[in-house]
């Protein structure tokens, strides 16, 4: 999993003596003015000892982000001999952190020390996933003493934890968040370290000293939780019992549960009896899954989603991806999975578009399902079409029909990885399929245009008559449209002129397809000695088809000469007045002159 963070460096140059400012920062949403402004709300302070490491909050909703404030020492100076302390700031949107998910010292590890883009871009890295496992081996009697403190609402200080390292009070803090609802992370400020007598605002917090307006716990002490604050204590208790079985459960399910929430009274009072209904038995099916997915949209728990898409996602790579895919397809149908919900943030609604398609539509994107999608989402947003053009296509068939969906930069994206054997392939495909055969001639002009993409296009073309009897059908009442099609797949084959032997050429490979269009541009790109031919190949074959043998043929050809044709006559062939677009074939290389 790949998140990416914005960052900034916070602090004063070496041997200056002007304020603490932005060093420098990525170019991104937050920008210098806004991790100024999150450094001085949450890491203006800096501590005697550091290294140490803020996590707080920026923005919220769809622009929610994690801050991480990692504070220590560049080993220069300022202009009065000071050490210069930095402040390496990371913001991470919390819809990639929720995808794991990830922890606090899974996102430490990951950006601390990593050298910032010398291009201003965002800093890539794979955090580790937060292993649920793991942390409740680590949780004591401390880290749940403060977890249940946090239910009444107060602000939680650790005394006593100066000699632990900077590491282990991370991984406290860590712990601490893993024992309530992920979503919790969008709202708790947390610190290793804290100067107790200044005004900070974290909630959860390291000190040297007692703090006046918070609970005060001792590090790696059990704690005492007032039977005063009931909801607190009977969750202290849940958790003193859950350690001895099922903690690792508890975990799990409250990783799972990403939607954002606030320190409220409400929200806090709801952890207890989710924590109590943890035991409740997860989907564990495919299909069973993808109603999970549905529920938690239509209820109003999205925050719920990433867990089910988490189990959807290890299940499509095993065996229980081999059910009933009639079955899924009429769950996705039925419950709209596919259609956009205004309670997801992209990035969620992404991966769910990406595994819905995977179980119900199969690794590969074929013809049916493409056709069973477009028939029950109407219409279908970008978003989908975008997951749509990730998935691998069973031909170029598919590939065809979804670019003429796409926008031009995504059609053309897709378009390029289709060689001019397949577009031709496609477009003679039976049943004949007009936005696949339009979009095949379109294609096919704009290599054409290119003339470093011409190579092989005119040999594909040649003697494949049956892309030139789909355009037959395409247009069958428009005459015009199909006159400007075959001038397309003419001009590529032939040139955008026509000499007697390729006139011959073309008029015998495509007789069985010959219509009053495909004659129209024939004319329209002869030279003057075809424009002579071109009549008698057709009086020809139009004798020929009335059963006229052609040494009686060949007796009447001798007999009368074939005059040129008068200007007036070829009037029908102009493009201006054919509904051609010149530009089009100016495009092509056809310059049309007037005739004088």
């Amino acid at each position: 999993m790949l998140i990416e963070a914005e960052w900034a460096l916070w602090g004063v140059p070496p041997g200056s003596k002007d304020a603490h400012d932005v060093l420098s920062c990525s170019r991104g949403r937050i920008g210098r003015s806004g991790f100024s402004a999150l450094v001085d709300r949450y890491a203006r302070v800096t501590p005697r000892k550091l290294p140490q490491v803020t996590i707080a909050r920026a923005g919220a909703d769809e622009g929610a982000h994690l801050f991480l404030a990692v504070q220590k020492w560049s080993g220069a100076f300022d202009g009065l001999g000071r050490g210069i302390a930095v402040t390496h700031c990371f913001c991470v949107p919390y819809a990639q952190a929720v995808f794991g998910p990830v922890s606090y010292e899974g996102l430490y590890q990951a950006l601390d020390g990593q050298a910032v883009p010398s291009d201003g871009g965002p800093l890539v890295v794979a955090p580790p996933e937060l292993d649920s496992d793991a942390v409740a081996e680590a949780v004591g009697q401390t880290a749940m003493g403060a977890a249940a403190l946090l239910l009444t609402g107060e602000r939680v200080c650790v005394v006593e934890g100066g000699g632990a390292s900077l590491l282990d009070r991370l991984r406290f803090l860590d712990t601490v968040a893993a024992l309530l609802p992920y979503g919790f992370r969008t709202k708790l400020i947390a610190s290793t370290w804290a100067p107790s007598a200044a005004e900070h605002r974290s909630r959860l917090f390291f000190a040297e000293h007692p703090s006046e307006n918070a609970f005060n716990i001792v590090w790696r002490r059990e704690v005492s939780v007032p039977e005063s604050h009931d909801v607190a204590h009977r969750y202290y208790k849940l958790l003193t019992d859950r350690k001895k079985n099922g903690l690792a459960e508890l975990i799990a399910r409250f990783s799972r549960e990403t939607e954002q929430r606030k320190f409220s009274a409400e929200t806090l009072a709801a952890v207890l009896p989710a924590a109590e209904s943890a035991a409740e038995p997860s989907p564990t099916s495919i299909d069973d899954l993808l109603i999970a997915c549905a529920d938690s949209i239509e209820d109003g728990r999205a925050g719920l989603l990433p867990g089910h898409l988490a189990r959807l996602d290890t299940l499509r790579g095993s065996a229980a991806v081999n059910g009933s895919v009639r079955r899924r397809r009429n769950i996705v149908s039925d419950r709209r999975l596919l259609t956009p919900s205004a309670a997801l943030v992209p990035a969620v609604q992404e991966h769910l578009y990406d595994l819905v398609l995977s179980v119900a539509y199969g690794p590969e994107l074929t013809v049916d399902g493409l056709d069973q999608i477009l028939k029950d989402v109407n219409p279908i947003s970008a978003r989908l079409l975008a997951a749509l053009a990730r998935m691998p296509a069973a031909d170029s068939t598919v590939t065809l029909r979804l670019a003429g969906r796409l926008d031009p930069h995504q059609s053309a994206t897709a378009l390029t990885l289709l060689s001019v054997e397949e577009l031709v392939a496609a477009g003679e495909r039976e049943p004949v399929d007009p936005p696949v055969v339009r979009l095949v001639c379109s294609e096919l002009a704009a290599r054409w245009a290119d003339p470093g993409r011409r190579t092989g296009i005119g040999a594909a073309l040649r003697g494949r008559g049956r892309l030139m009897a789909a355009v037959e059908r395409l247009d069958e009442a428009d005459a015009d449209g199909q006159f400007e099609k075959y001038l397309v797949l003419l001009v590529i084959d032939y040139g955008p002129s026509l000499d007697p032997e390729k006139v011959r050429e073309a008029f015998t490979s495509h007789a069985e397809v010959l219509s009053v269009p495909l004659l129209a541009a024939l004319a329209l790109l002869c030279d003057v000695p075809a424009r002579r031919l071109l009549p008698q190949l057709v009086f020809h074959e139009l004798l020929g088809q009335g059963g006229i043998t052609s040494k009686t043929f060949e007796k009447f050809q001798t007999e009368h000469d074939t005059p040129e044709p008068h200007p007036s006559r070829a009037r029908a062939t102009r493009p201006q007045e054919s509904g051609t677009d010149p530009s089009l074939l100016s495009r092509l290389g056809f310059t049309y002159r007037k005739r004088v």
